[in-house]
């Protein structure tokens, strides 16, 4: 098996250390607003400690590695669990974690279609969860309130197709997305290709910090993260150019355009994937989705850029025949 050659466990950590990777510089009059920050020695332990278990794992053998993302995307799950049902949601969780078993591994065994046969099974589960979790609560309720549910869901309750909205995101957002570690692992340089795309998202959110908290000023997007300044996207743009092309230099299988347009790629995307996770916790009025990595929040707090890197740096390799 082909060692993965590129060292990411201290690059993996460096940025998580503050609120937001885009955290502006202080306010003096017209500059955006510095978000409290988090413990950063704690956060370099914690993710230095998950990234070496997780580099560790994948030297071991691949499936060592991926049954380590399983363990990683049931404890994202568990977390959007808990902060979907303190909104009123019943998403069903033990479909979207069964459907990511599928995803996973079937992506890596068999290729694309597992991610289809996944998402088909999660959804249709999804209804079927919901239908039989309504029937259960009305029978509970039918001792109580023979009219609580005679319309439908209960006052206030999101109803049946809220939980199975609830559902259909977090499989497209956890085990879908995640399922692409499959589809970058099985390709000549598969390990290689993985750890590069974990490496460019975090090189973003460090280049995205120091840039945004020295010079940033414009808000990208003030009513859903009012840390992320435009001067912090462009900071983690260069950062990611500058990585890739260092990459490349080193003789890397592809050429510097197939590299830049991966980075570019990448830092849209992991970005979208920072304003989704903040859009949600902004909307259930949440700081953090768990606490399990100290300094960081929870695992979907760590991997939320990530999640969209994944999906999007396999189709931009497949775009170039890679």
């Amino acid at each position: 098996m082909t060692r993965p050659r590129l060292a990411v466990g201290a690059v993996i950590t460096a940025s998580s250390h503050g609120r937001d990777p885009h955290d502006p510089a202080p306010d003096d009059g017209g500059s955006a607003r510095r978000l409290p920050g988090r413990n950063l020695p704690v956060a370099i332990a914690s993710g230095l400690a998950l990234a070496g278990v997780a580099v560790g794992a994948l030297y071991v053998e691949q499936l060592v590695f991926l049954g380590l993302i399983m363990a990683l995307e049931a404890v994202a799950l568990h977390e959007l669990h808990t902060a979907l049902r303190g909104a009123g949601l019943r998403p069903a969780t033990p479909v979207v974690a069964g459907a990511g078993i599928v995803m996973l591994f079937g992506a890596y065994l068999h290729g694309p279609s597992a991610l289809a046969v996944g998402l088909v099974l999660a959804v249709a589960g999804a209804v079927l969860w919901a239908m039989v979790v309504d029937r259960l609560d009305r029978r509970r309720a039918a001792g109580r309130a023979a009219t609580e549910h005679a319309a439908g869901a209960l006052p206030g309750q999101p109803g049946l197709l809220g939980d199975v909205a609830a559902t259909v995101l977090m499989t497209c957002w956890v085990p879908l997305m995640a399922g692409f570690i499959g589809l970058l692992l099985d390709r000549p340089g598969g390990e290689w290709y993985l750890l590069a795309t974990l490496a460019l998202p975090v090189s973003n959110d460090i280049g995205a910090y120091g840039v945004g908290s020295q010079f940033g000023r414009r808000l990208l997007a003030p009513s859903v993260s009012p840390g992320k300044t435009c001067e912090g996207l462009a900071g983690g743009l260069a950062t990611v150019v500058v990585l890739a092309v260092a990459v490349t230099s080193q003789g890397a299988d592809f050429t510097i355009l197939i590299a830049v347009c991966v980075g570019l790629a990448v830092v849209v995307a992991s970005t979208l994937g920072d304003l989704t996770e903040s859009l949600l916790k902004r909307d259930l009025g949440l700081k953090d989705l768990g606490a399990v990595m100290p300094g960081h929040g929870g695992i979907m707090d760590r991997i939320d850029g990530i999640l969209f890197s994944l999906p999007t740096a396999h189709l931009v390799l497949a775009l170039f025949g890679l």
